[in-house]
């Protein structure tokens, strides 16, 4: 029996993660089988009261016995989005009672709102203020069965991956594909889970920017596209409301409110990263998809580059290629590369441009020089044009022996070329500020969010204090506390590597105590000496410090321009600078992290099992509890 098992060991995994998923679908209808209902009706228990001069509802409704509430219900029409109380008295696995509060929200999309409860209550109070122009005309509370399909595709797929970590090897043999295909489910994943609303960081402005170079000279902006570029869309926290979200964005995709003229069709260079989510847009838009598969279909341009660009990056890298892997897989660059944003381009461009430089480092030949040099200078540069505060990492290309060896006349050009690069990239965005401030034009850059905010005045400040703006510099840059990411105080505690690659953003944050796995691994993956491997990284005194120079400039230049674009002027804290910015930075940090004395030899397969099972179990874990948990279940 155990022979055809092991023959038919596909069919027989097949059959138990189909098992297992029903089982855990009716562990968590569990309420419903043993006690289920389709409508409770408190309509009638609707009443409006007085509190001074305001008119509330309340309704109130009690019962002798226990009963479980899955769902509650509102109906009505409101002028704008109002928040509500709900008050139980309910009571836990072990019968103990406790009286709970919970809050949620209507709006003036829709006419009926869902709340998930999930609590076995004796009585249940729901205040909600009366305001002139808004109606509530019914509410219900249901504990129906109910299939979650959301919840059965998570563990289909959870199951399915972990059959195949477990008791697949070949999957082990090229990590890259591993990394294709992972990063294509999960990714996949993130997307249907997402719903057309913000989730990640500013995701609203690069859907915007997305959204306009999908079109030619003149753009239509839909009544949908709208809503969804400003950042409009109305709180949804159920699947039931997700649905009646993207009923109601849908119909309005129809509705073009005003037709924008650009004024060249030729991008500017800082949105060339956008391109990729403006074409899978345009094919959306050729192929008549509604708002919200459109939207979706967007995202998937920005995922497929990341998985061509950091294939390539695995697949050639010669040194730390296990650690690559890792990171390239961690939650938070799966998220932003199914999202709308141009940070996965630089995280990628970079990344790409490391891994060249390092194989060009360890090569000793002088073999296809001039093209290893504009390919990497070519990467560095690409992954910079949206975010130039990275351009000092194209000084790596000093440090490359072929280089050193090179005619003095070579040596030269290449220098100067590198260094006219390096000029020109910075100028971009230092030129408007230095001649704005000779112009003293203040009103010159800051947030466009608002708040006190200049660039111009934030550096006539430092200017007048120069002593202190090192030591704000310095100590903010080496405090390793002050990486915002929300901007509430909450999330601005969390453990800085948690913040960079098991963050969610809007979506939520994985528990600091996770934090230990995270950090267990990378330490084993920086330590282990893959027996592939050839070549030793040796640097000489002039070639640590161009990359140390590199580094730190990347660094100083992160901090300093958040510091004069999103930080109040005079301010002693700089704000805005979130962990994900060292994202680029993690590949090559890795390079320089040279250990003789400490190696980890252990057997290769048993790595890749312990790096593949950590990215598996962080990813899904934090998938469960911040995109379904609270939404979607």
């Amino acid at each position: 029996m155990i022979e055809a098992i092991k023959k038919h060991k596909r069919i027989v995994a097949a059959v138990v993660i189909l098992i297992l998923t029903a089982v855990i679908e009716l562990v968590c209808n569990f309420p419903a089988i043993r006690g289920g209902y389709d409508n409770l009706d408190l309509t009638k228990y609707i009443t409006v009261e007085k509190e001074g001069n305001k008119e509330k509802y309340v309704i109130s409704y009690s019962s002798p016995q226990k009963f479980y509430i899955k769902e509650l219900k509102l109906s009505g029409n409101f002028p704008k989005e109002y928040s509500y109380t709900i008050k139980t008295k309910e009571y836990n696995s072990f019968d103990k009672e406790s009286e709970e509060y919970y809050s949620d929200t209507v709006n003036s999309w829709f006419s009926d709102f869902y709340t998930n409860l999930n609590k076995k209550v004796t009585s249940i109070e729901i205040t909600l203020n009366k305001v002139e122009d808004a109606e509530l005309t019914a509410v219900s509370c249901s504990n129906r069965f109910e299939v979650n399909n959301y919840r059965v595709l998570f563990f289909l797929v959870a199951f399915s991956l972990l059959y195949c970590l477990l008791f697949e090897k070949k999957i082990y043999k090229k990590l890259e594909w591993l990394f294709a295909v992972y990063a294509l489910i999960f990714g996949l994943l993130l997307i249907f889970y997402a719903q057309p609303v913000k989730n990640s960081w500013d995701e609203q402005i690069h859907f915007g920017n997305a959204y306009s170079l999908a079109f030619g000279r003149n753009v239509e902006w839909t009544e949908a596209a709208e809503l969804t570029k400003n950042g409009e869309t109305v709180t949804c926290n159920t699947k039931a409301e997700f649905a009646e979200l993207r009923a109601y964005l849908n119909e309005k995709n129809d509705t073009v409110v005003y037709t924008e003229q650009k004024e060249s069709l030729i991008p500017a260079y800082t949105k060339l990263a956008y391109i990729p989510q403006a074409i899978f847009l345009k094919i959306g838009m050729l192929l008549n998809l509604s708002f919200s598969q459109l939207y979706a279909f967007g995202k998937l341009g920005n995922l497929l580059l990341y998985i061509l660009i950091m294939y390539v990056a695995i697949h050639y890298s010669r040194i730390k290629k296990l650690f690559l892997f890792f990171w390239a897989l961690m939650p938070t660059a799966l998220f932003l590369a199914s999202a709308y944003t141009y940070d996965t381009v630089v995280f990628s461009f970079i990344t790409l441009g490391c891994v060249l430089w390092a194989n060009a480092v360890f090569d000793t030949s002088e073999k296809n020089r001039n093209t290893q040099i504009i390919q990497i200078v070519l990467l560095l540069v690409v992954g910079c044009l949206s975010k130039a505060v990275y351009i000092p990492l194209v000084l790596l290309v000093l440090t490359l022996s072929m280089l050193k060896k090179g005619k003095k006349n070579y040596r030269w050009s290449v220098w100067c070329g590198i260094i006219l690069i390096l000029m020109l990239v910075m100028i971009t965005f230092v030129l408007p500020t230095i001649t704005s401030t000779v112009a003293r034009d203040i009103s010159f850059g800051g947030d466009v969010r608002g708040g006190d905010t200049s660039v111009v005045r934030q550096l006539i400040s430092m200017l007048k204090h120069p002593v202190s703006s090192i030591k704000l510099m310095l100590g903010n840059i080496f405090a390793l506390d002050n990486f915002r990411n929300l901007g509430s105080d909450i999330t601005d505690k969390f453990f800085f590597g948690n913040l960079m690659s098991l963050n969610l953003a809007h979506l939520g944050i994985l528990d600091d105590k996770w934090s230990a796995v995270l950090v267990a691994e990378t330490m084993v993956l920086l330590l282990y000496k893959d027996p592939e491997e050839n070549g030793k990284c040796q640097f000489n005194l002039l070639d640590k410090f161009i990359i140390f120079a590199s580094l730190a400039g990347t660094i100083i230049l992160i901090w300093l321009a958040l510091y004069l674009d999103f930080t109040p002027v005079g301010a002693e804290i700089i704000a805005g600078v979130q962990a994900r910015y060292y994202m680029p930075l993690i590949y090559l940090g890795a390079l320089c992290f040279q250990n003789r004395k400490i190696k980890i030899n252990w057997d290769k397969q048993k790595i890749q099992k312990s790096a593949i099972g950590v990215i598996y179990i962080l990813g899904f874990v934090l998938m469960y509890e911040g995109v379904l948990s609270g939404r979607l279940l």
